[in-house]
């Protein structure tokens, strides 16, 4: 009888150990495992070229203007060809919006700067001066933006003024007018987003005012001037984008 008990605990003590062992393994497959990976990091933002800007912007233009001298009165002056500097130091404002989309900028932009050039002529019966000092322009940009490095084309119209005085060296009599001219500009820069408020840059620009004619209603009654400015401008500039 003694031994029936012992081999019925024995039973159930193996029983019981068979249930631990079994279920040691699932016990450890709920346990989360240590190589699962981290958290993947959040993407960088890319910068915004989207948005209104204000500026000054600094530099130098030059040129080499082309000027005639035609009188229907067939006086000394008269056929008179000249090929003038127009260089100059620049400095002025600009104002401008930029839209951008994926990595394509389209912007529009303004600027006014003032200048001091002057060319003075001589020829045979009579003394000029052209001189101007200021321009402007309202130009198209589009570009093209590697996150805060932004390259753009140019072009739209400008404007100016031109002064001229003319003098008949033969008799002292001397005119003087102004003249409005518009013509087109056309170049390519550079920005860069120094902070997120501060874009520096660098531009190219060729300006092309046409024909520019002025024709003598004074003392210089017959003389028409026949002027054709162009100029070349490189700039520097800051600017804040709100």
């Amino acid at each position: 009888m003694a031994t029936q008990h012992l081999k019925a605990g024995l039973a159930s003590l193996l029983v019981l150990c068979g249930s631990m062992l079994g279920a040691a393994p699932a016990g450890a497959a709920d346990l989360p495992s240590s190589r699962l990976l981290p958290p993947a990091p959040a993407l960088p933002s890319f910068y915004s070229w989207t948005g209104i800007y204000l500026g000054v912007q600094a530099g130098y233009v030059w040129g080499q203007d082309r000027t005639r001298f035609s009188d229907t009165l067939g006086r000394a002056f008269n056929g008179a060809a000249f090929r003038q500097s127009s260089d100059s130091a620049l400095g002025g404002a600009h104002a401008g919006f930029n839209y951008q989309a994926g990595s394509i900028v389209f912007g529009i932009e303004g600027d006014v700067e003032a200048l001091d050039t002057n060319a003075t002529l001589i020829a045979p019966g009579i003394a000029a001066r052209i001189g101007r000092d200021w321009q402007a322009s309202v130009r198209g940009r589009v570009g093209f933006a590697l996150d805060r490095f932004m390259i753009y084309a140019t072009g739209g119209a400008a404007f100016t003024d031109f002064d001229y005085s003319l003098q008949n060296t033969a008799t002292g009599l001397a005119e003087s007018a102004t003249r409005s001219a518009t013509g087109w500009t056309g170049g390519a820069g550079v920005n860069f987003a120094y902070t997120d408020n501060l874009i520096l840059g660098a531009e190219y620009r060729y300006t092309d005012f046409g024909k520019v004619n002025e024709t003598g209603r004074g003392p210089l009654l017959g003389l028409a001037v026949r002027h054709e400015p162009t100029t070349h401008a490189l700039r520097v500039s800051a600017g804040y984008k709100f």
